[in-house]
């Protein structure tokens, strides 16, 4: 293999540094006939920079050429990766940041040198986990990666892995660099370890990482797995085809109609003004409920006809009603669509998210089942006009400034249900700590199941709340949660 072309995508690669070095400078340098040119303003052409580009000259050429191979082939991003692609700039309310998605998970044992050979396999064998995303915002899959290193670092206390934490859990990966995630371990004592992992949301989806740690867990316990030949790529190429014209026509026609009508978003008692935040930080909120207790709502559900989703985000926008200054609001929901017909989809590494949108009005002397029901019939006119993209729904809301975050309030669902799969982590290893991270939102409740314990968890940014007001809404949430599992849904059902 050509080990500049190996290389070259590396964020560290001494060879795009420079590159960009003289892009930032004014000197502007490409191919001509596979010729090296090169053109800046009078006086930015240094003796230095010239001597460079004499002296890398082949490596240049090299890289470029690979440049704009990758770039042919590259693809289309969904319309949600376009969003988070656009969230990167500070320009947008709440934005400057990436997309990110960081957990730890502790082992009781580990041998790094296989476990570091079977992520090197996984990597080869999902196209995701060898993506990029290119400037002029497409994506590309490279054909060849070079072996990624796991880096072992030891450490004394919990501090100096908090210290870790903070470092690895914000980061913001390079477009057009390779890889887009962070993979670390950190140790005490050479036996146990913690394993860090970090990426950028714009590959990988919440399903699609745990099918990765499934796989990697799988193959590390000697199992056999299933690798999907159907990619990601695939999908996407794809994706216009799957809904038929006249599906595409109601949804459209049903979406440019009500969008007319959505409430706003909850007005919610922020700290200061979500534009006068510059770059925002996220901090989690975290309770998780019994097994006994989650049965217990999955089982209330299943009566109902209702799924726990839609539970769980009726009491969430209860809770919001209580401090929002219009008792009427539009949340954004978070949607995790495998549309096709073929069946290896749902093992399939990417980022299939959609977004939608739900409606609440607060009304006295309603039910609980009733409010419920309200939000089933919600969730069910997503899934029958969902040939219309999310994201065209928020761009369609009334707003005055079109950078502003219109739907920064979100509710995410990843739930199995009473059916609970295979859970993706050995009895060997815990999830210990979780953080999410996302451009224009100032609030993401994430609903979790695995296990079959019911995991709420609250990411939300620091500057746009008081610490006892978002305390104070998340333990009312809680709150509410215990009192459904205790009394009867066919009442009405007070916070």
């Amino acid at each position: 293999m050509d080990k500049t072309k190996e290389f070259i995508w590396l964020a560290d690669n001494e060879l795009r540094i420079n590159l960009n070095k003289l892009a930032s400078d004014g000197i502007n340098v490409w191919l001509e006939d596979e010729k090296l040119k090169f053109k800046g303003e009078q006086g930015k052409v240094t003796e230095e920079a010239l001597k460079w580009m004499r002296q890398n000259k082949t490596a240049i050429i090299s890289y470029l050429l690979e440049k704009e191979e990758v770039q042919d082939k590259g693809f289309d991003l969904t319309p949600i990766q376009k969003a988070y692609f656009l969230g990167r700039d500070n320009l947008y309310e709440l934005g400057g940041i990436s997309a990110n998605y960081y957990f730890e998970i502790d082992m009781d044992k580990l041998d790094v040198k296989k476990f570091e050979s079977i992520f090197n396999q996984v990597i080869h064998d999902n196209e995701a986990l060898r993506g990029i995303i290119l400037k002029c915002g497409r994506q590309a899959v490279l054909s060849n990666v070079p072996w990624f290193s796991i880096e072992v670092k030891r450490v004394n206390d919990e501090a100096e892995q908090k210290a870790l934490r903070s470092e690895w859990e914000s980061k913001i990966y390079p477009l057009e660099s390779w890889p887009m995630f962070h993979v670390g371990l950190t140790t005490k004592d050479n036996c146990c370890y913690r394993l860090h992992v970090g990426f950028d949301c714009i590959l990988l989806d919440a399903w699609s990482v745990t099918l990765m740690l499934k796989q990697i867990y799988k193959l590390y316990e000697n199992d056999k797995i299933m690798v999907p030949a159907y990619t990601f790529r695939e999908y996407c190429n794809e994706h216009g085809k799957l809904l038929n014209e006249k599906i595409q026509e109601q949804a459209e026609r049903y979406w440019s109609q009500r969008c007319e009508m959505l409430p706003k978003a909850p007005a919610l008692p922020y700290a200061k003004k979500l534009s006068d935040i510059n770059i925002p930080h996220f901090r989690r909120l975290n309770y998780e409920l019994p097994k006994s207790d989650t049965e217990t709502i999955y089982m209330k559900a299943k009566e109902y006809k209702v799924t726990p989703a839609a539970v769980l985000c009726t009491v969430y926008m209860k809770v919001l009603a209580e401090y929002a200054e219009s008792p009427e609001f539009s949340i954004n929901l978070t949607v995790f669509n495998r549309l096709s017909a073929n069946r290896e989809v749902q093992e399939v590494l990417g980022d299939f998210t959609n977004i939608s949108i739900a409606v609440y009005e607060a009304k006295k002397g309603r039910s609980f089942k009733e409010e419920v029901l309200e939000t089933q019939k919600e969730f069910w006119n997503l899934v029958k006009y969902r040939g219309y993209e999310g994201v065209k729904i928020i761009r369609k809301m009334p707003k005055n400034n079109p950078v502003q975050a219109s739907l920064p309030v979100v509710f995410t669902g990843i739930l199995q249900g009473l059916k609970q799969a295979d859970y993706y982590l050995p009895n060997w290893a815990r999830e210990i700590y979780a953080y999410s991270q996302t451009p224009q939102v100032s609030l993401d409740y994430q609903a979790t199941d695995f296990k079959g314990n019911l995991s709420v968890n609250w990411d939300y940014v620091v500057q746009a709340f008081e610490n006892f007001v978002i305390q104070e809404m998340f333990d009312k949430n809680i709150a509410l949660l215990r009192k459904i599992i205790q009394l009867g849904w066919e009442q009405e059902i007070e916070i």
